[in-house]
């Protein structure tokens, strides 16, 4: 398989990171219909894929590829549409990328092709838009265009940036201009301008979903496992609402597991963005995370979890207050750890060589901070809860928030320090 990367003239370090990975690098000049023919050009294989620098293959992909083209009659074919990131809108676009439409049939969802077909059909269009909609056109004259059933992963960023209704508001006047034969180069530059230059702020949620006997396993084998889910739940609960007082700002849920998804929307309802947790240990989905929601454009990211029953929006919005003058806020918690991390700018070495969950978390980041040379600011210590012992301490300090109060009664009930009666007998 030859990998071969079209660059039409990118102003990062796209070529550094060809010429490093060993791939072949073809040169274009703008427009994608020219750079997709410039890499068809040089391409020795007899199957095309043409891939979108910002989306990710399905797992299964050359699996399903090798036993579609195993018949010599198929010529061409694409995936199903997906994204980076769950929302109701993107999910409600999605489901229409199983049907043949032409407003379904674009480049995102990866045209793959037989390289006789390709150049039969002459290629793509050397236009700057709408090239991969000309080219399925051309194709269906010609035959079926299969749809292989398994998504890709396409960035979600201009939908964020934008506001999903917005952008897709967007796209149906550019797909409009299309259909009028508007000037291509006319309608990307409106595409373009269409991009909002601010950096929204983005809030990562770390949570499970409530099941009993999976949140608080620590705190639930002196307590029980009905009270941790309730405590679990309370926190969550709260914390949550916190976050929805907060204006201006996309938030993020990252699940713990795929399983989860269905679950956890269910739950906190359609005002999220949602993703799940990848990675095999906390500090590589806390890293993998930061790196998503940055790639989405977002100007400060800031972590939470949802064990911390004191967190407040207002502490929140400190902190990416507190980023316009440091690199890197923290939020330290009483175990040695911390209960929110704020960057305005990926650092991945925050996360690397970290044992997580234990009391050296926090100096051993803010030591890296230093090492590095970055400004940092700290938040007020909260306590985080995974034991009883920390429960009974939370509950025994500070004022009496309506939170502690209602733990503080379910706590007592299952220690029996509360008598319940029968309010009709009064047993």
């Amino acid at each position: 398989m030859e990998i071969i990367v079209s660059d039409g003239g990118s102003s990062d370090n796209t070529i550094e990171i060809c010429k490093r990975e060993k791939v072949i690098l073809v040169t274009s000049g703008k427009g994608r219909g020219d750079q997709l023919n410039k890499g068809a050009t040089a391409a020795n294989g007899e199957i095309l894929l043409f891939l979108h620098a910002d989306t990710f293959l399905p797992d299964n992909a050359f699996e399903l590829l090798d036993e579609f083209f195993m018949n010599d009659k198929n010529k061409i074919c694409r995936f199903l549409l997906g994204f980076d990131i769950d929302h109701w809108f993107l999910d409600l676009c999605v489901s229409f990328s199983r049907y043949s439409f032409p407003f379904t049939q674009f480049g995102d969802s990866s045209i793959v092709v037989r390289k006789s077909f390709f150049e039969k059909l002459g290629g793509y269009p050397p236009i700057s838009s709408f090239e991969d909609v000309e080219f399925f056109k051309r194709a269906a004259k010609s035959g079926n265009i299969s749809i292989l059933h398994s998504s890709v992963d396409s960035s979600s960023r201009r939908f964020i940036q934008n506001g999903p209704i917005r952008q897709k508001l967007i796209d149906f006047m550019l797909f409009a201009g299309y259909l009028l034969k508007l000037n291509p180069e006319l309608m990307t530059r409106f595409y373009n301008k269409k991009i909002k230059k601010n950096k929204l702020s983005s809030l990562i949620v770390f949570l499970r979903s409530p099941r009993i006997g999976k949140v608080k396993t620590r705190l639930a084998e002196t307590t029980t496992e009905e009270f941790a889910l309730h405590f679990y739940r309370e926190c969550a609960n709260k914390i949550m609402s916190e976050i929805k007082r907060i204006p201006r700002m996309n938030k993020y849920v990252f699940y713990s597991d795929k399983y989860e998804k269905e679950e956890v929307k269910k739950w906190l309802g359609n005002r999220f963005l949602y993703s799940h947790q990848d990675g095999d240990d906390l500090g590589t989905r806390m890293k993998n995370a930061f790196q998503k929601v940055f790639s989405h454009g977002a100007g400060k990211v800031v972590i939470v979890g949802t064990d911390i029953p004191d967190l407040t929006h207002s502490i929140v919005e400190n902190a990416i207050y507190l980023l316009n003058e440091n690199d890197v806020v923290i939020g330290p918690s009483k175990d040695g750890g911390y209960y929110l991390l704020g960057m305005k700018k990926m650092h991945n070495t925050l996360f690397d060589d970290i044992e997580f969950s234990t009391s050296s978390v926090l100096p051993e980041t803010i030591r890296k901070i230093e090492k590095i040379g970055l400004k940092f600011s700290l938040l007020p210590q909260l306590q985080d809860i995974d034991t009883e012992a920390e429960l009974i301490h939370w509950l025994g300090n500070g004022n009496g928030s309506p939170i502690k109060k209602k733990i503080d009664l379910v706590y007592n009930l299952i220690n029996g320090k509360i008598r319940q009666r029968c309010v009709h007998c009064g047993e």
